[in-house]
C-alpha cells in the first residue's frame, strides 16, 4: 500500500510537496525524502506529531531519543512504521523542521493506493513553491561562516559580544548590586 501525503507550510502559501511513501516504510525514510527535497540540512533535529483533525500534538516520533528516562514512551523516526501510526485518510501529522524555534509543515495522508513496480519509494510526486528556508544555529546566533573550513576558539565566541570593562563603566558592576542591598 502507497500512502500519499501533502505537506503545506504556515510561512510560505505557494508551497506544497507530496510524497508518497509505502506503509511499510519508516518515518526515518519519508524524513530523508523530506530534507533532500527540501535541501535542508540533515544534521538538524527534527520530529514528526501524529495531529488531532484540529492540529493539536499527540505523539511525538522523534529523530532519535534525548530523554534518559525509562518511564517515556519514546517513540524513534528509524523504528517507526509509517502505516502502523497512519493508515486512513486526511489523518494529519506536523513535520517539525526546526525545534528550537518551533517551526513545522503540515501533512496528511490524501491517498491511498497499490504499488507501482516502476517506482522506488518514498517519492516526491508533486513539487510547488519554494519551501520555508531552514535557518541554521550559526544564522540564529549570528555566528560568522566559517565554511572555509576555519575553527572558532570557544574562548573566542564571547569577545565580540561583549567587553568586560564596558559593562562595568554602564554600571553593572557587582559592587553597584552591592551598594543597592537593604542594610540589614
Amino acid at each position: 500500500m502507497v500512502l500519499k501525503f501533502r505537506l503545506i507550510s504556515n510561512e510560505q502559501d505557494d508551497f506544497i510537496r507530496d510524497f508518497e511513501i509505502l506503509a511499510s516504510q519508516t518515518f526515518f525514510q519519508l524524513h530523508m525524502a523530506i530534507q533532500e527535497n527540501l535541501h535542508f540540512d540533515k544534521s538538524q533535529i527534527a520530529s514528526f506529531y501524529i495531529c488531532t483533525q484540529d492540529w493539536e500534538k499527540e505523539q511525538e516520533i522523534t529523530l532519535f531519543e534525548l530523554s534518559d528516562e525509562e518511564s517515556a514512551k519514546v517513540i524513534t523516526m528509524d523504528n517507526a512504521v509509517v502505516g502502523d501510526h497512519i493508515s486512513k485518510v486526511h489523518e494529519k501529522m506536523i513535520y517539525v523542521f526546526d525545534v528550537f524555534n518551533e517551526r513545522l509543515l503540515f501533512i496528511e495522508l490524501v491517498e491511498k493506493s497499490k504499488k507501482d513496480q516502476n517506482k522506488h519509494y518514498p517519492l516526491c510526486s508533486t513539487e510547488k513553491g519554494s519551501p520555508p528556508q531552514q535557518l541554521l544555529m550559526d544564522q540564529l546566533f549570528g555566528l560568522k561562516d566559517f565554511s572555509d573550513g576555519a575553527m572558532m576558539d570557544s574562548n573566542s565566541l564571547g569577545e565580540e559580544l561583549f567587553d568586560p570593562d564596558e559593562l562595568n563603566e554602564l554600571g553593572y558592576s557587582s559592587e553597584l548590586y552591592d551598594d543597592d542591598l537593604p542594610d540589614e
